[in-house]
């Protein structure tokens, strides 16, 4: 197992490495004097909505007779970006004091369109030199007339780039708006209006090499990691807690009973067996909805791996900051490759329970959380072709990811099915089906399914709240992650924790001579996922200024998913645990 995520490791890498994020034209980014360097206009949007992005010439900048697009990459696309040579002209080492890029007469609707995105804080993204750059569109300024309070909506018609570079490489870039020179499209009348923009270059001795670095220092700030190591060490207590717990439960209620039994075992039976060890002949039946348990295993499995290796991938340095189309590329590519995993768990642990429509099986693996993420993507990018944004999948990209998921992902799956099934009997003994039917003792309403859920997530969740605000932070915002160290540590931690909370759970509940563990132990490793999700809520009350249909429908349809992964990803770890240590203790009597 060990040796297939290694392989899968070293190919997704390559993939990465051949190219998916933003490149300028010049690949080895050297340049001479006077050499034109490239310079491309992205997107705007709203700041409060990072989800909201429309294309630059959709607001009405003074637009060339031929607008040049780059030509886009898979993660580009997926990342929503569209870059068109920008308006300006910097050519390596040539000072500009003021030079107009263009000059327009605007009408009354366009400078009701400009006002409208300065009144929502419309901010604009270049990249030179694939050095990515922001400035806001315009500003909005207080003003009293007559005792009475009003806003003037300035238009920032004049740029100001310094741009530092060493020997022949541009190594930073810093852009601002000039307060001396704007427009006021506070009233609905024509205007004429001169885009200008100022150069001044500066010799620095920062290597090229490190200029990626500027972006991610936000991050490593020392206040930023005292939270991250608080919550390792808060993670850490937390486990240390569990682990007593669970030794705890072990020494008097397992050792008493198994080291009783061993000694017992030549005396004549005078009285029926209690506690976990009366159900032994019905605790390995076959479970209620097996096929459906053995397609969130195989759907968990695959997620398992596609967040191990993208963290892996994250400790080899192949993700950097403000190239999230790479890591889109990645997570498109991973999914793709282990759904031979998905078949193989799935259509295994199908066979072991002497499952017979195992092609049945392999297709609700496949669907189980495709189907789901594939609904959710239709109605979401049908929401952002209706306000035509960027981040709405042109027909040819959906065409292609369809090819990806007939071509590879399908055949894979299978692929990993037959497998699966060849490999059947190597543990086929322990499953069989019901010999009489056996009553469950009542018990109270704390053992039933939904506080053993609550409960058994609330103590994994409590290990990842910290990260997770930084990682919604990140995707629903403009904070950079770039400790991929921490959040494989914590990622680790997640695993036990909830592998230790599942077990213990699993441990009482045998104990309450109920052998429904099954599906029990799923739904307890799998209940961080509904605390996700409630903590999405709670973010975009608390967190963030989310507005409009698009931002809310793309945050909470998207959350819903990522919680839904979480959930069948949990879920199965918690009950492979739980799994393993019935098997443990039962082999024992």
């Amino acid at each position: 197992m060990v040796k297939i995520i290694v392989e899968l490791v070293l190919v997704v890498f390559f993939l990465m490495r051949c190219g998916s994020h933003v490149r300028s034209n010049s690949i080895d980014h050297r340049y001479k004097a006077l050499d034109p360097v490239p310079f491309y206009a992205n997107k705007v949007g709203p700041y409060n909505n990072p989800s909201e992005t429309y294309q630059y010439y959709d607001l009405p900048f003074c637009r060339p007779d031929h607008i040049k697009d780059k030509k886009q990459t898979l993660g580009e696309v997926l990342n929503g970006d569209h870059l068109i040579d920008a308006p300006y002209r910097l050519e390596f080492q040539v000072e500009k004091d003021f030079e107009v890029a263009c000059r327009k007469n605007l009408t009354k609707e366009e400078v009701s369109q400009f006002r409208s995105a300065i009144k929502r804080d419309f901010y604009i993204q270049m990249y030179y030199d694939d050095l990515p750059i922001w400035s806001f569109l315009g500003s909005v300024s207080m003003e009293r007339k007559a005792n009475v309070d009003s806003n003037r909506y300035l238009l920032h018609n004049h740029i100001l780039f310094e741009i530092l570079f060493n020997k022949d490489s541009v190594v930073e870039i810093n852009v601002r708006s000039e307060s001396l020179q704007m427009i006021d499209l506070t009233e609905d009348k024509e205007l004429y209006v001169e885009f200008s923009y100022t150069a001044h270059w500066k010799n620095i001795d920062s290597p090229f090499e490190k200029r990626m670095e500027r972006y991610s220092e936000s991050s490593m700030l020392p206040h930023h990691l005292e939270f991250h190591w608080f919550s390792i060490m808060n993670s850490c207590i937390t486990l240390l807690f569990l682990s007593g717990f669970l030794l705890r439960c072990y020494m008097r209620v397992l050792k008493k009973d198994l080291t009783g039994s061993l000694q017992d075992e030549k005396l004549p039976i005078n009285q029926e067996e209690r506690g976990w060890k009366s159900i032994q002949d019905y605790v390995f039946t076959y479970p209620a909805n097996r096929s459906l348990l053995a397609a969130a295993l195989g759907s968990g499995s695959q997620l398992f791996s596609l967040t191990l290796l993208i963290l892996l991938l994250g400790l080899f340095g192949t993700f950097y900051p403000y190239n999230r189309g790479h890591l889109l590329v990645a997570l498109v590519v991973i999914y793709t490759i282990t759904s031979c995993i998905a078949g193989y768990t799935s259509t295994w642990f199908y066979c072991q329970l002497e499952g017979s429509n195992w092609l049945g099986n392999l297709l609700l693996t496949g669907c189980l959380f495709f189907g789901p993420l594939l609904f959710t993507f239709g109605i979401l990018n049908r929401i952002a072709t209706t306000y035509k944004t960027t981040s709405a999948l042109p027909f040819s990209t959906i065409v292609e990811l369809a090819f990806i998921w007939t071509l590879l992902a399908l055949p894979l799956l299978l692929l990993g099915g037959i497998i699966g099934k060849q490999s059947k009997v190597e543990s086929q003994a322990s499953f069989h089906a019901p010999k009489c039917a056996r009553e469950i003792p009542p018990f109270r309403w704390y053992r039933h399914a939904l506080p053993h859920m609550a409960l058994a997530g609330l103590l994994p969740g409590s290990v990842i709240y910290v990260e997770v605000y930084y990682l919604l932070a990140t995707v629903w915002g403009y904070r950079i992650f770039v400790l991929y160290s921490i959040l494989f540590i914590i990622f680790i931690l997640l695993l036990i924790t909830t592998a230790i909370v599942t077990v213990i759970f699993t441990c009482y509940q045998l104990v309450a001579e109920d052998f429904r563990w099954w599906w029990r132990s799923f739904l307890c490793g799998g209940s961080v996922g509904f605390y996700l999700f409630g903590y999405s809520i709670y973010y975009y009350h608390s967190r963030s200024d989310f507005s409009g249909t698009l931002q809310i429908s793309f945050f909470f349809g998207y959350m819903a998913c990522i919680s839904y992964g979480i959930f069948l990803m949990l879920g199965t770890v918690g009950f492979l645990a739980s799994w393993l240590f019935v098997r443990r203790i039962y082999s024992c009597l």
